[in-house]
């Protein structure tokens, strides 16, 4: 869609005076430096003009919808305003051999400049496109373009933000399927969310963590800040197939470096296995009895003593472990004939296929002739091993998960899901109830009362012991009005609670009381995303715990199964020190019946199930707000 955009046939740059109907055809970009109200007037001449596609670098400009209609009105497509024509630069060359590419979309000029002069630094870059004020084509437009451009390999980009929601997943998938890794930074974590609202779901739920869960959905790679964008992006354009499960072998001629790097990389989830009896057996017949072999392995002294037959020997011994998938090499920079013939070694190691290559170079000193024959190799090359394992852990990830992309189904429905700032309004309990039933979501047994002897005889039909409950207007969460008493074994305690509890304005019920580990799970609203489902430990302390895990509709059962396992708390679920484990299974059931309510019924703000409890045999919510479009 975007080819005229990227290779036109003809620019039209014009003066005072000129009109775009006096340039000969064809023309297929018109840049518009202009601004004001003149900007609206030029995008109409090129529209009567036939001109598809029109840059507006000005960001002093009329109502961008004003501009928008007139390019729909044209069937025109428009890069800005705050556009520029950066998109048509020459990027750098990369030194060394014929890198695969990395396409750059920023909606920051500014932070697309800084990027992209890493290219002297080894990553070989596509193009790059600063996407402006977005008012019509968007981030999502460029992600599904390079996914489908032969040049690109990886998609890199840094991002403020999304508009179409429906766009963005169809872009995301066609990445994924036509196997380009896209690695963004997403600023915005510490926003608070747009709109707050009654249910905790809202609160704990912020734009940022349904972009979060979107990522994960599809495989996206979320960076923190520019050094890693580059180079992760870089290492997914250099690496070598990886095999295995994402075990790594550590080597440096440095002890103390490697040691470091192992704890790092088991920090950063990466596996740092043992290596074999026979590997190890073999290392210490070339290096000392007191170096560690079994992995780090440190070379001694094998750079001031040992011979290149032995030192590329350590090298194919390592590689030919059957528990390594991939080398990570480690180079501090500071003796320079040591790291020379290291470096020597870590190319022919490279060149030879025998095992993926990753360097550590640690240095400050970087104006060596061995760090630029590493540029030039095309391996990739960190300059921190939090870094390095950061992005290993990140490719390892997207391998073992690709079956559960790859199964998610291509994105359908609006281009946009916009949703407007708008009031709410809670359902009454029973609609409430008679909302969620419909869906087969297990709520607790309860039984409205208005007196004392009603509330004793639904206790003694229930079973001891109980709880009861009172519903007053404007109060949202029971448990922090004090509205709530457990435990109640007895007529005398149900009677005494009732009358605590009871008065003209309020609403009371008994139910059964149930027991398990106590979750949250509900139904938020994304802006651009539109409805997600969350789960998260701690039930009413789940804002205190801050432990959920959230994807946007709709859902598939490994979802559902990997949102659970993702809690920091997923182990009182399992079993933990000797409790019977819980069914996790009813669990997924309730998230994957929220994210069919979220899709079918429509005008859904947010909904609270809180607490669920999930015991050995079922899980089932004992409280529940939901909570709809005012209108």
């Amino acid at each position: 869609m975007l080819e005229r955009l990227f290779h036109p046939r003809g620019i039209a740059r014009l003066g005072p005076g000129d009109h775009v109907r006096d340039v000969p055809p064809p023309v297929d970009v018109a840049v518009i430096g202009v601004t004001g109200d003149a900007v609206l007037a030029a995008i109409e001449e090129c529209g009567e003009a036939g001109v598809p596609f029109v840059i507006v670098t000005a960001s002093a400009v009329p109502e961008e919808r004003e501009l928008l209609a007139a390019v729909r009105r044209h069937g025109m497509r428009m890069l800005g305003p705050n556009g520029s024509t950066n998109i048509y630069e020459a990027m750098p060359v990369a030194p060394g051999p014929a890198l695969r590419k990395v396409a750059l979309i920023t909606q920051s000029g500014h932070m697309g400049r800084l990027i992209s002069q890493a290219a002297p630094h080894g990553v070989a870059f596509s193009r790059w496109v600063p996407t402006g004020n977005e008012a019509d084509l968007e981030a999502a437009d460029f992600i599904q373009h390079f996914a489908e451009d032969p040049e690109t390999a990886v998609i890199a980009g840094y991002v403020e933000g999304f508009r179409d929601g429906g766009k963005l997943r169809r872009a995301l998938h066609t990445a994924f399927a036509r196997g380009k890794p896209v690695v963004l930074i997403k600023v915005g974590r510490n926003q608070a969310a747009s709109r707050m609202a009654e249910t905790h779901s809202a609160h704990l739920t912020g734009s940022d963590e349904v972009i979060d869960g979107l990522f994960r959905q599809y495989g996206v790679v979320r960076v923190e800040d520019v050094d890693e964008l580059i180079e992760t992006a870089a290492m997914y354009a250099k690496i070598a197939p990886v095999g295995g499960s994402g075990r790594v072998a550590l080597y440096g001629y440095a002890g103390g470096a490697v040691a470091l790097m192992s704890e790092i990389a088991e920090g950063r989830g990466v596996t740092v296995p043992v290596l074999s009896d026979a590997t190890q057996r073999g290392l210490h017949e070339v290096l000392p009895p007191d170096v560690g072999v079994s992995n780090p392995v440190d070379s001694g002294n094998l750079y001031r003593e040992g011979t290149p037959e032995g030192r590329r020997r350590v090298f194919d011994l390592i590689g030919a472990d059957p528990a390594v998938d991939v080398l990570v090499c480690a180079s501090t920079g500071v003796i320079r004939g040591v790291t020379d013939d290291f470096i020597s070694d870590v190319l022919a190691f490279a060149a030879s296929g025998s095992k993926p290559v990753v360097v550590v170079w640690s240095s400050w000193e970087t104006r060596t002739p061995a760090y630029d024959r590493l540029l030039e190799s095309g391996l990739p090359v960190f300059r921190s091993s939090r870094g390095c394992f950061q992005a290993l852990h990140g490719l390892f990830e997207r391998r073992r998960r690709a079956a559960v992309i790859a199964d998610r189904a291509v994105p359908s429905g609006p281009a946009a899901v916009r949703v407007p700032e708008a009031a709410t309004r809670m359902l009454a309990s029973t609609e409430a109830a008679a909302l969620l039933e419909r869906f087969a979501i297990p709520l607790v047994e309860e039984r409205a009362v208005e007196s004392a002897a009603a509330a004793g005889a639904a206790a003694r039909a229930l079973g001891f012991p109980v709880v009861l409950k009172a519903s007053a207007p404007g109060v949202a969460h029971k448990s922090e009005a004090g509205l709530v008493r457990v435990g109640l074994g007895s007529e005398r305690a149900v009677a005494e609670a009732w009358g605590e509890l009871a008065g003209p304005a309020a609403a009371v019920v008994v139910q059964r009381q149930v027991e398990g580990v106590e979750l949250i799970l509900g139904v938020t609203t994304d802006a651009t995303l539109g409805p997600a489902v969350l789960v998260g430990l701690g039930g009413v302390f789940a804002e205190i715990l801050d432990d959920v895990s959230v994807r946007p509709v709709p859902l598939t059962a490994a979802d559902a199964a990997e949102m659970i396992r993702d809690l920091r708390g997923c182990p009182l679920l399992t079993g933990a020190r000797g409790r019977p484990p819980a069914d996790v299974a009813a669990v997924e059931s309730v998230i994957l019946a929220l994210a069919r309510l979220a899709e079918e019924a429509p005008g859904i703000r947010s909904i609270d199930l809180n607490p669920v409890l999930a015991g050995e045999r079922g899980a089932v919510a004992v409280d529940w707000l939901v909570e709809l479009d005012a209108e």
